[in-house]
């Protein structure tokens, strides 16, 4: 039977089925896992079997009644989905308000509310503080589906009070098998490993320009952490690349040089094709600069918005980059 699902998210959706089926379901759920594994694709299965009037037998919406007619015209009226927003990629506190309201409005029909949140780690702290008062005292008959790549970006009250579920990565002979069937002519095990694993995300590095974009950053970062760059000429060979997707790169260095500090030949590096640059850094760098480094790039992730000066803003994070071997 066709499932609106990846093949490796089925033996997670029978347990969530049962939850269902038994009324036992959080008011509260955070999915996490990497990027590219479907996070939003389940999240979307679990919405629409909670609305639908007919389940089929593997308990998927029938999409023939009419909830989940209105559920994909984009009109059911119980049903909240927001994401960050497209300007400066955070949920503002004036969203998270919005949809508690609506939250608190009376039921339109004999199902539960839900409120669905895209990229919660993007949500500015106000937002975060607002969305904490639900959390801890909800609305009845609602569900909270929160989904983040970044779990430890959420603030610890938030994640303590959801229902937390890792989505699995798929074996890499399911994924490559999966992404064979997507495009049969491409070579997929470096896209793969490229992607950690994740097939959407090795799909998408195919089709855009990602792999250019990360190669960029990576070997950027790379010069700035031996000295053999300057922060002006890379900043501007960056114009082009959205500052998330830099911060995001820079954050897998110094998680595959951490990687590199606590063990020989570690089983997984987010950058493998860069190993060798990246083992002949390491020895300069200590754990505590580390350490220091991930942290500053994960508060300057968290504050960036569209209104700050771009080029300001990442030439100051390509500095720290360069002096990283001083913060010890």
């Amino acid at each position: 039977m066709q499932t609106p699902l990846y093949s490796w998210q089925i033996t997670q959706w029978q347990q969530f089925l049962q939850r269902m089926q038994s009324d036992t379901l959080a008011h509260a759920i955070l999915l996490t896992g990497v990027s590219g594994i479907g996070k939003l694709h389940f999240a979307q299965a679990l919405v629409a079997a909670n609305f639908c009037l007919q389940l089929d037998s593997a308990g998927f919406a029938c999409k023939q009644c009419k909830n989940c007619h209105l559920l994909a015209a984009d009109t059911y009226p119980d049903f909240i989905s927001i994401k960050p927003s497209e300007e400066n990629n955070k949920t503002t506190v004036d969203e998270i308000r919005g949809l508690i309201s609506k939250l608190a409005l009376t039921r339109h029909f004999d199902r539960k509310k839900i409120a669905l949140i895209q990229h919660a780690d993007r949500m500015n702290t106000n937002a975060a503080n607002a969305l904490l008062k639900t959390l801890e005292e909800p609305p009845p008959e609602t569900i909270l589906i929160l989904l983040t790549d970044k779990p430890q970006a959420l603030p610890a009250t938030i994640r303590s009070r959801c229902q937390q579920t890792s989505l699995n990565l798929p074996d890499e002979a399911e994924a490559l098998s999966w992404l064979q069937i997507q495009n049969p002519t491409t070579r997929w095990e470096s896209l793969l490993k490229l992607a950690q694993g994740a097939p959407l995300a090795a799909l998408d590095l195919l089709q855009s320009d990602l792999v250019e974009q990360r190669h960029l950053v990576v070997s950027s970062s790379l010069k700035l952490f031996e000295g053999q760059a300057s922060v002006a000429l890379l900043s501007a060979e960056l114009e082009s690349i959205p500052v998330p997707q830099i911060m995001a790169w820079l954050q897998s260095v110094i998680a595959d040089l951490m990687r590199i500090k606590a063990m020989d030949n570690p089983p997984s590096l987010e950058n493998p094709d860069f190993y060798r640059h990246l083992l002949a850094i390491a020895p300069r760098m200590t754990v505590a600069s580390l350490q220091q480094l991930w942290e500053f790039l994960l508060q300057r992730s968290r504050i960036f918005d569209a209104s700050l000066n771009r080029r300001l803003f990442v030439e100051d994070v390509l500095i720290q980059c360069r002096n990283g071997h001083k913060l010890a």
